[in-house]
């Protein structure tokens, strides 16, 4: 899962930020922190507890099932009537608020093998990957944390708390995420800058960025196929943890500057992803690639 569809699903859940919080907690672990981690680990509590989160997830709407119901519920409609194509939006924009791409399963997967990767010793002659139990144990613990904010209210209270706790005890004992984005690579300045606006957003920002955002609709396809550039030069690059960081600071700038699921789920987290991206890869991007992303966001506030 690419981190810009993590960031889509965090931003139109209701903790979403909480758990990006955990995540670029994650990505910040090194071989001190995952030993204060895996200290707190309680396997004994956490099996009740994923038997919750099980039944949780299965009352969870997946994304592509939900709009499958809503393709087969539009048949017949007229798509050329204005009131028609306006309640069919309207529609899509509901489904889009209450539904998710990935799972808890998914969150385990991208906590354990790819931001905790490196704990993962290199396979010998095809044999499998190994790491230490402690790895495994601070693992255990970042999954648990950013499961119980992802599920959120779907989980009784006391499930929250089991899975939560030992993250929150151990992180009295870890040094605070930076206020500022650091470690964002060569065009760290422009993401920051793209950030900071974010966050600071005011009422009237916020009606310019919707705007920008149903007006920038048609033209999906070609977003689509820039973000794609985006991501290949991030994969060319290695800038995969950088981009992920850059993403995950963004979901937490848009609840910040007081944007929510509604408008992730209408369009204005495309433009947010979209030149968070350009800007981590502004060095090596094609001009015609990064107009494409910028766009809206000029649109919105001048040069990115």
């Amino acid at each position: 899962m690419s981190s810009p569809v993590l960031g889509f699903d965090l931003v139109r859940i209701p903790h979403g930020d909480s758990t990006a919080e955990v995540l670029l907690r994650a990505l910040a672990c090194g071989p001190r922190e995952i030993d204060l981690l895996a200290a707190r680990h309680d396997p004994a509590v956490r099996v009740a507890a994923w038997e919750s989160v099980r039944t949780a997830c299965d009352d969870v709407p997946q994304i592509t099932d939900v709009l499958h119901q809503v393709a087969n519920g539009l048949a017949g409609e007229d798509f050329t009537d204005e009131v028609a194509g306006a309640r069919v939006e309207s529609g899509i924009v509901r489904v889009l608020q209450t539904s998710t791409i990935a799972d808890a399963d998914a969150l385990v997967r991208l906590v354990h093998h790819d931001v905790l990767d490196w704990t993962w010793s290199t396979p010998l002659a095809g044999g499998p990957r190994l790491r230490t139990e402690d790895a495994g144990r601070a693992g255990d613990v970042l999954a648990d944390a950013a499961v119980s904010t992802y599920l959120g209210d779907r989980l009784p209270d006391h499930v929250r708390r089991v899975l939560a706790h030992p993250y929150l005890q151990a992180s009295k004992d870890l040094a605070p995420l930076p206020e500022q984005p650091t470690g964002l690579g060569p065009e760290q300045a422009g993401v920051a800058r793209v950030l900071d606006t974010l966050r600071r957003l005011d009422g009237t920002d916020r009606a310019c960025l919707r705007a920008v955002a149903d007006s920038s609709r048609p033209s999906a396809g070609e977003w689509a196929g820039a973000v794609h550039d985006a991501s290949w030069a991030v994969h060319l690059s290695d800038r995969v943890r950088t981009a992920a960081a850059a993403q995950l600071l963004a979901v937490r700038a848009f609840r910040a500057g007081g944007l929510d699921a509604a408008d992730g789920a209408s369009g204005l987290w495309n433009i947010v992803s979209g030149v968070v991206h350009a800007e981590v890869v502004a060095d090596l991007l094609s001009s015609d690639a990064r107009a494409v992303l910028v766009r809206p966001w000029e649109a919105a506030f001048g040069t990115a």
